[in-house]
């Protein structure tokens, strides 16, 4: 597949393509399309398409790997309905097809198996997971943690586990809630709840969170991050 010729003008045809896909929205019906959505080693050679017409070769520019290998993602991605032929353009003796995905494509969860499921939830909680932690790591001096130990032992069930603890036994939680200390809090906690005390937490949480939001102070970027976790281990 020769690369198309960048410098030549615009097509009407063209610009009609990239006009509907820049507006258009769809919703996939298969398990295979919406793996392709959740799983980074796929969605990565769609992500080019979605809301602009392209080549493969120009895709296959932008991510840096070889036009064979777009051409053939190109080809599976169609194949799950993931990405529309928009035209095709005579180059070098041969046809180029463009092609292009909506701007917004949806898909139910409950077409997900559940390890993609899981998949799914990592990738939506990472980007706010790796600023906590980055945010805590370099905070640890004043919070204290530098003055704690990296325990790895086993448990009284019989599996070997990694934590932390104070370095001194009458270390107490209190400490951290002192004026001197930062505004931080990072902890899990296993909790055995009814339904409907769950319930209660959950909209105690809920509140806080919502509270805190509408007190927020001033234009500018967010210079405090709150994570909020909470659920069944188990269905109920």
């Amino acid at each position: 597949m020769s690369e198309p010729d960048c410098s030549s003008p615009p097509d009407p045809e063209s610009a009609a393509a990239t006009s509907t896909a820049a507006t258009s929205t769809t919703t996939v019906s298969t398990t295979a399309a919406a793996q392709a959505l959740v799983r980074p080693a796929e969605r990565r050679f769609l992500e080019p398409f979605v809301g602009r017409e392209l080549a493969p070769a120009e895709a296959a520019r932008e991510l840096g790997v070889a036009v064979e290998q777009m051409a053939y993602r190109v080809r599976a991605l169609a194949g799950k309905d993931l990405l529309t032929a928009t035209r095709t353009q005579p180059r070098g003796g041969r046809a180029v097809t463009y092609y292009r995905a909506a701007a917004e494509i949806r898909a139910p969860v409950l077409l997900l198996p559940e390890a993609d499921t899981r998949s799914l939830f990592e990738i939506l909680d990472a980007a706010g997971r790796t600023a906590f932690l980055d945010a805590l790591a370099a905070g640890a001096d004043r919070s204290g943690l530098r003055d704690w130990l990296v325990r790895l032992h086993r448990s009284p069930g019989g599996t070997v586990e990694l934590d932390l603890v104070p370095d001194h036994p009458g270390w107490s939680a209190d400490a951290l809630l002192a004026d001197a200390a930062p505004p931080v809090l990072f902890h899990w906690a296993p909790l055995r709840l009814s339904r409907d005390k769950a319930k209660d937490l959950q909209r105690d949480l809920s509140e806080v969170l919502s509270r805190y939001a509408a007190e927020s102070e001033g234009p500018g970027a967010p210079d405090h991050l709150l994570g909020l976790f909470l659920t069944p281990l188990s269905p109920r």
